[in-house]
């Protein structure tokens, strides 16, 4: 493993053990570091694969199953972003958004939300039938508020000819 790939590895690891420990003992300051660390191991994963792609092919080695793994990882770094940016720009999502910003008992909890997550994770369905959209939406997001942060999950539903509409959190 190279002395980058290495580094990579060693700051992803530190960052995404941070993130933890934030969520662990009420630590209030860059709760992102878990999301930035979960990336920088994906990103020293597919360097590793890369080095080790080189080093087999200088052996006169197979790579096959190395060089599916590179493109595998490959796309989903090309994909990953993608489906965040489509998560980030839905209706589905601005509605949560606009929820939890607006809901009393987060404020009481958090204080006045100041800002999200870098990176929303959960699932997304919609169906158009003739016209008629519906769907069902959960996401596990992470809310920054003027007392604390906090880590939750929030569902919503659409229903016909109606806006998206929470119907849990967590």
């Amino acid at each position: 493993m190279n002395q980058p790939t290495k580094l990579l590895l060693t700051i992803g690891l530190v960052l995404l053990v941070y993130g933890y420990l934030c969520r662990a003992l009420s630590l209030n300051f860059f709760w992102d570091s878990k999301t930035i660390g979960g990336v920088l191991l994906f990103i020293a994963l597919l360097l590793y694969w890369i080095d080790l792609r080189k080093k087999r092919k200088q052996q006169s080695k197979k790579t096959g199953w190395v060089t599916f793994g590179i493109c595998a990882l490959g796309l989903g770094f090309v994909i990953f972003p993608v489906i965040v940016i489509v998560f980030n720009s839905s209706d589905a999502y601005r509605a949560a958004k606009s929820y939890l910003k607006s809901n009393p008992r987060i404020k009481e909890e958090v204080g006045d939300v100041e800002s999200f997550g870098l990176i929303p994770s959960g699932s997304m369905q919609t169906v158009n039938s003739n016209g008629v959209e519906t769907g069902d939406a959960i996401f596990e997001m992470t809310i920054n508020g003027s007392k604390k942060n906090r880590d939750l999950v929030i569902k919503l539903r659409k229903e016909p000819e109606s806006p998206w509409t929470v119907t849990a959190f967590r």
